[in-house]
């Protein structure tokens, strides 16, 4: 006996069938897969009215190869609430299952790797293959079977990255479904489906149409109106504790400067749920509450409703040095971008009364993380000090004239780098408090000092041996954490 079922919550199923009995050969040109965890179903169905074409062709197609059919319908749909946590609780298992095979990719990686380094280090540096020896066969056959260890780890490794990556798409999408701006642009959705509904109804009850489709209808206006309720409580739920709220014909007004994706727009007209721009013939012609950004009146801006006003020329400055620190990541080869590249660096680091060659972290220390209006104010203020100074550096003024007129900005920092020389320590000697100036190392002008892992240490790992050396874990009091050698050295201002 064949059944053939479905319900909103597990969409069209195909139960009572065994792998190579054949069912699967006739049903599959009616639209079903097949699948380990599920079996025979019928892909997109869940959450939906049942395919009754697709699953009367199926059942026909099987009665007349001599099986006994039941057809099992229910299409009483499920709450929005209820639709969506079973959406989450999938998307959260299917991210799982990425994260486990990223896992067992890079187990098999590392396993690869270790079998590679253990031919390779057993075998002296720059030894070559010595031809007509006794040994050289045997030593060709290891050192191909290394490479090949090799070559399978890198091939591990994009296996690993690719479901990691596949996991982090999961869960970006699972938030972006979240999103307070999406969930605007699924009520607009919902509600032209539900007046599309209410129309086909209206046809349906004047043309005298089957009570089947009629019921049909109002099942789907039902089902809508539900979901749009769910939907703007959700909004109304987040307008209340403040965490977003939309912009309306309340908050604004026909002369107003909108921001949209690309740009700032002055509104010529306010509509019901979108704003007329004056822009000529040029795109965008309008925007729809979702898609504004920000606001400007009277030289001053919001960028949310809610949001606390603040000056449109203090804006324009920040937006300028964003733009300027984002260029400065990646100059490329271009001179100009590289020398503005050269000048944000600086820029930051006279502000602060830092030396020009002070590493990044040094000037990070400065920036304040939390999200609190103070930190916001904060950033903002030294967004402006920042751009000031840069624009004095284009200008090629001298630099120590720009630090006699400046009063460093030194509050407010996590930690600051001690004056004066570092000592030389190992990480073994290593204690909570001290400030780590650099790693020591060689290069090609001798004993050279790498500020790169720089910062305040809070705790330092035990001990462990790994290939014949002792290591331990420093991590700084930002988190970052370096495994090192206990030989190597470290430039180090100890905690007083």
């Amino acid at each position: 006996m064949i059944t053939i079922s479905h319900t909103h919550a597990d969409g069209t199923i195909l139960s009572g069938s065994r792998k190579g009995d054949g069912v699967y050969d006739v049903v599959r040109h009616h639209g079903f897969r097949s699948s380990p965890e599920i079996g025979l179903y019928i892909r997109g169905t869940r959450d939906r009215d049942a395919p009754r074409r697709k699953i009367n062709g199926a059942a026909d197609a099987l009665r007349e190869a001599g099986y006994q059919v039941v057809i099992d319908i229910d299409d009483q749909w499920r709450p929005a609430a209820v639709r969506e946590e079973a959406a989450a609780e999938r998307a959260d298992e299917r991210a799982d299952i990425y994260d486990q095979r990223a896992g067992r990719a890079a187990g098999r990686r590392d396993a690869r790797e270790a079998a590679a380094h253990r031919t390779l280090d057993g075998i002296p540096g720059g030894q070559p293959m010595m031809p007509g020896h006794h040994s050289y066969t045997a030593d060709r056959n290891r050192r191909e079977q290394a490479l090949a260890n090799l070559d399978a780890a890198r091939a591990e490794d994009a296996t690993a990255d690719h479901y990691a990556e596949k996991a982090a798409g999961v869960r970006i999408h699972a938030e972006v479904l979240d999103n307070p701006r999406v969930i605007m642009r699924r009520v607009e959705t919902l509600q032209a489906d539900l007046r599309r509904w209410q129309r086909e109804l209206a046809e349906a009850q004047a043309n005298n149409a089957s009570e089947q489709y009629q019921d049909r209808c109002r099942r789907e206006i039902a089902r809508l109106e539900e979901n749009i309720s769910h939907q703007q409580g959700k909004l109304t739920d987040r307008a209340a504790s403040g965490v977003f709220v939309a912009w309306s014909p309340q908050n604004l007004a026909k002369g107003d400067v909108v921001r949209g994706e690309f740009g700032w727009y002055r509104v010529s007209r306010v509509n019901a749920k979108s704003v007329s721009l004056d822009n000529g013939r040029d795109w965008p012609q309008r925007l729809t509450f979702d898609k504004i950004f920000g606001r400007r009146r009277d030289g001053v801006q919001l960028d949310k409703p809610n949001g606390q006003p603040w000056p449109v020329e203090l804006a324009n400055k920040v937006a300028r040095w964003q733009k300027l620190a984002r260029g400065a990541t990646n100059p490329g080869y271009d001179k100009v971008q590289q020398r503005q590249a050269r000048h944000v660096g600086y820029a930051r680091r006279l502000v602060h009364g830092l030396d020009l060659s002070a590493a990044d972290r040094q000037v990070q220390a400065f920036w304040p993380d939390g999200k609190s209006p103070d930190s916001l104010d904060r950033r903002r203020e030294l967004s402006a000090a920042y751009l000031a100074v840069f624009d004095r550096l284009e200008a090629d003024e001298r630099v120590p004239d720009i630090i006699a007129s400046l009063t460093p900005e030194r509050g407010g920092a996590a930690w600051v780098m001690p004056t004066g020389e570092p000592q030389d320590r190992k990480p073994g000697q290593l204690r909570p408090g001290d400030i780590i100036a650099g790693l020591w190392d060689t290069g090609h002008r001798g004993r050279e000092l790498w500020p790169h892992f720089a910062g305040p240490v809070e705790t330092v790992g035990d001990p462990y041996t790994y290939d014949g050396r002792t290591w331990v874990v420093v991590t700084l009091i930002d988190g970052t954490e370096r495994e090192m050698s206990t030989d190597r050295w470290l430039a180090v201002h100890p905690a007083t």
